[in-house]
């Protein structure tokens, strides 16, 4: 198990919300480490949580998908929903630190493959990844960042972050104030270094704060920094679909809040061989074997599962899960209320467990693929978690 770091050390993140007023207000977040005391400790409180990811974790995450979501199943599904995860914050003494210069390569990398890993699980909108820029960052006399940095780092991992929607988290200096006034000025210097590199759609700014421990959320109105349009909100999840076979079956579509997951998951290794495909939209997802649109030729039945595409539409996963909880005979027990694969009730996680349970039943059968109409893929990384296991046969 690796080391955790960051025990205990608590920071208020200062979340400016952009609204159609013009007007931003900053709201206050706490930055936890990971760990399954402190995050367990939080559940059922309603308030919103950043959690760190430790530094001695970056040459994991950053190395493979398969390591990233092991990080996330551990520290991630293990809590949420009952723990209100938003976002998860990469290398925040990584960046800018003259220390820390051989690991300023591993921030976007990590960021990529944890968002990745959320992605497939259907929470890439509920729970946002960033990586935190100090001061350092930003030459000492000039609203830019410093030339060694500018076009190597820093601006790839922006241009990132824009297109993935995510934040941009500033990491203030030692003693710094918390009026809205430096907080404004401090912000302002990193908004316009933003633009002088041509990054102009950033949607929300971070400001990371020290608190003492058991501060209370507050809220502040900031009016001098100009507006930009809030990200678009995520699509109201599909109603039921008919199944293209004319199945009966109640579609699992992502309809409630998710029932809370107990204790620390232990997920199993991962292997680091995965082919890579392909990506879609321009970003690269994580390793896997596409089955395509049709079927897997001679598919390599020992340690593999099935599961959904996370790139595809969800009313397509939709009727997919239907054919495969209806006729195709899959055991989707499991992903109805109050089953061990119900959270995270997203329809990319239902689809996936219920494509693996048909497919293992049928894989050695003729006409037992797994494509799902090209919404299926195969991957060598078990996808179980926690309680939830994904049969394999």
């Amino acid at each position: 198990m690796l080391k955790m770091v960051w025990l205990s050390l608590l920071f208020s993140l200062y979340y400016l919300a952009l609204t159609g007023s013009s007007q931003e207000y900053v709201e206050q977040l706490t930055l936890h480490d990971p760990s399954p005391v402190i995050l367990q400790a939080l559940s059922h409180t309603g308030v919103s949580v950043a959690i760190s990811v430790g530094n001695d974790h970056l040459n994991e995450v950053s190395n493979s998908v398969n390591l990233a979501e092991n990080w996330v199943r551990t520290h991630v599904l293990s809590h949420y929903p009952a723990t209100k995860i938003t976002t998860i914050v990469v290398g925040n003494t990584v960046l800018c630190n003259r220390k820390q210069e051989h690991q300023i390569g591993l921030v976007l990398p990590s960021v990529k493959n944890l968002f990745h890993s959320l992605t497939r699980w259907g929470l890439e909108r509920e729970i946002t990844v960033s990586a935190s820029l100090s001061s350092n960052c930003l030459n000492p006399s000039s609203a830019s960042y410093r030339d060694d940095l500018a076009d190597k780092f820093i601006r790839p991992l922006l241009e990132y972050l824009q297109n993935t929607n995510s934040t941009y988290l500033v990491n203030p200096p030692p003693n710094f104030s918390k009026s809205p006034e430096d907080t404004l000025s401090l912000v302002s210097s990193h908004t316009e270094s933003m633009k002088n590199i041509g990054v102009f759609d950033l949607n929300k700014i971070n400001v990371l704060i020290p608190s003492q421990k058991g501060s209370k959320p507050i809220t502040r109105k900031l009016s001098s920094i100009e507006s930009i349009d809030p990200y678009p909100p995520r699509p109201t999840p599909l109603g039921p679909t008919q199944s293209p076979i004319g199945s009966s079956v109640p579609a699992f579509v992502a309809r409630s809040p998710l029932p809370p997951l107990v204790g620390a998951a232990s997920p199993p290794p991962f292997s680091l061989s995965s082919p890579l495909i392909s990506p879609p939209s321009g970003f690269d997802w994580p390793p896997c074997d596409p089955s395509g649109g049709g079927a897997a030729p001679n598919p390599p039945f020992s340690g593999v599962w099935c599961v959904a595409k996370p790139s595809v539409p969800a009313e397509k996963l939709q009727e997919a899960m239907d054919f495969a909880c209806g006729e195709g005979g899959a055991d989707c027990e499991a992903i109805r209320p109050q089953g061990n694969c119900y959270s995270p009730d997203t329809v990319v996680a239902h689809a996936s467990y219920a494509f693996n349970s048909y497919w293992q039943k049928n894989k050695r059968v003729v006409g037992g693929t797994c494509s799902f109409g090209g919404t299926a893929m195969l991957i060598n990384a078990d996808p179980s978690f926690q309680h939830c296991q994904f049969i394999l046969t």
